[in-house]
């Protein structure tokens, strides 16, 4: 690891958020079903957007509560699913201009009866205008709903399910469903030209369900990743390139255990002469423990990618991550992540990419948190860190 020294004003926030945990009461986020059901937000979260057993249950059966009736129109009216979710982030560059954005998002997600329910949002997104910015920066834009999407019960109770829209790939951790604020590097790795995430929200259908209660699996249908700035050189590039995602995991108690795979074959144009086909496969296992309040959890995946250079042979690529967050009351979290990428060979020779990553949120009067993480890197690459904001109304 090269040597850092972190920005005066990055320990100033990790300190304050540390030292507020002994003042602020036992919080977490106040989600609209929260409002809908009369439930403390506990009994879906333990540090939102986490989920505890039985929010994962709920998750699973389509945002349905095992005894909930059947559809009532007149209270769902009186208490639709409606939650705002506001944040302001500051990011901490090494040898850069630091930069603030600020996000606000509306999110309705519910069921509408036995069988159908839906996830939509919209956001919009405030930056910083930075010094060298293009004539007609924008800083303020409206974003691309990251969720739309319904979902309808083949049989009830989760055990048989259709999901369609536009939704995240069942993946066992990624941004939006874990708290970190800085990425996992080994979901974005690839070989070259290459812009298919699969940590990215997706656009198709998604089958999927349970068996002997403890078991889920699904078979999702998407349209890939492909690079947005090469449609303008070829219509292939924007053409629904059906690949395939795989999920099958099982819980034992409070831990989760699985496995998850990708199969995908997307259309590259680096020029209106060059057009190819690259063939990617991305294989994955997973792990959540919980050991009293320390929760253990991490990912190892291999990559590989036929030719994502027009004249390139196949490569491929290994990594992961590895976490732990300590729960030291119910409204404070220190974290500790280890992301470790072994890309493919450059030049001959074979590097390994790593960052540690700490951090700590702060779950404030029940409806706010305060989060902060600093990225250490190596290979000579600079530091990164982000505090950020939330408050969800």
């Amino acid at each position: 690891m090269s040597e850092i020294r972190p920005r005066i004003s990055s320990l100033a926030v990790f300190a304050f958020a540390v030292g507020m945990g002994s003042l602020a009461p036992d919080a977490g986020a106040i989600p609209a079903f929260a409002r809908r059901y009369g439930a403390d937000c506990s009994y879906c979260h333990r540090g939102f957007p986490k989920l505890t057993y039985e929010g994962q249950r709920f998750k699973e059966r389509g945002f349905r509560m095992a005894s909930e009736d059947g559809f009532d129109a007149s209270k769902w009216i009186s208490s639709v699913p409606i939650v705002g979710r506001a944040q302001l982030g500051r990011f901490l560059l090494e040898q850069a201009d630091d930069s603030t954005t600020g996000y606000l998002k509306a999110i309705s997600a519910g069921n509408l009866g036995k069988r159908l329910s839906y996830w939509a949002d919209d956001a919009w997104l405030a930056r910083e205008k930075p010094a060298n910015a293009p004539a007609g920066f924008d800083r303020v834009s409206h974003l691309k709903p990251n969720n739309l999407w319904a979902r309808f019960e083949l049989i009830e109770a989760g055990k048989l399910y259709l999901k369609a829209g536009r939704f995240e790939l069942d993946l066992p951790f990624t941004q939006a469903r874990s708290p970190n604020l800085l990425s996992y590097d080994v979901y974005s790795t690839a070989t070259g030209l290459e812009a298919d995430n699969i940590a990215s929200y997706q656009e198709g259908a998604e089958l999927g369900g349970g068996f002997k209660e403890d078991w889920r699996w699904s078979a999702s249908l998407v349209k890939g990743r492909n690079n947005t700035n090469q449609e303008a050189i070829s219509d292939d590039v924007d053409k629904f390139d059906a690949n395939v995602f795989l999920r099958l995991r099982r819980r034992v108690d409070r831990h989760r255990f699985g496995a998850f795979a990708y199969i995908a074959r997307n259309t590259l144009a680096p020029t209106s002469q060059v057009v190819f086909e690259n063939k990617l496969q991305r294989v994955g296992f997973d792990a959540d423990v919980w050991v009293g309040k320390l929760n253990l959890y991490g990912v190892y995946l291999h990559g590989r990618d036929s030719r994502s250079q027009p004249t390139s042979v196949a490569q491929s690529f290994d990594g992961g991550f590895a976490q732990a967050d300590w729960h030291v009351r119910d409204n404070l979290v220190l974290s500790a992540r280890l992301n470790v990428v072994q890309p493919p060979a450059i030049g001959g020779g074979r590097r390994t990419f790593m960052g540690f990553f700490p951090g700590a949120r702060l779950y404030l009067f029940r409806r706010a948190r305060i989060a902060f993480e600093y990225g250490f890197l190596n290979q000579d690459r600079n530091s990164v860190g982000a505090a950020q904001a939330e408050l969800v109304f």
